[in-house]
């Protein structure tokens, strides 16, 4: 299992629970950010690296894709899931090079919100330093 990041509104302190970002503001933050778009298929499949099976997972209301440069291509990269955005971290967080940081740091800016991994730590959006 990965460790996964959070696009996510602070409550009163670090403590609190999250505030809920609406689907139609998410939505809105997608469609005015560069290299994001929603999501194109309702099912994202995938190459088990071990088994070179075909897995194919369900893509939910609120899916979005990044622009991948390198191999010009979309490739699926946030979930929207109550009010809370989920992504993989397969990358050193602050790697503004890496797409879905890049687009992940452009979209917790839009939405006033922070980039916390799943221990609660919150990212610096410009250097990746968890504090």
């Amino acid at each position: 299992m990965g460790y996964d990041l959070h696009i996510e509104r602070k409550g009163a302190d670090l403590e609190s629970d999250p505030v809920a970002i609406p689907l139609p503001e998410w939505q809105a933050a997608i469609s005015t950010t560069a290299g994001v778009r929603p999501a194109v298929e309702r099912a994202a499949t995938f190459t088990n690296p071990q088994t070179g099976d075909l897995v194919s997972i369900g893509m939910g209301e609120g899916a979005a894709e990044v622009f991948f440069p390198g191999d010009s291509k979309w490739h699926p990269a946030f979930s929207w899931r109550r009010g809370s955005v989920v992504f993989s971290a397969p990358f050193e967080p602050g790697d503004l090079s890496h797409p879905v940081w890049a687009a992940a740091v452009a979209l917790a800016s839009r939405l006033g919100a922070v980039v916390r991994g799943d221990d609660g730590e919150v990212y610096d959006r410009h250097d990746g330093k968890s504090g």
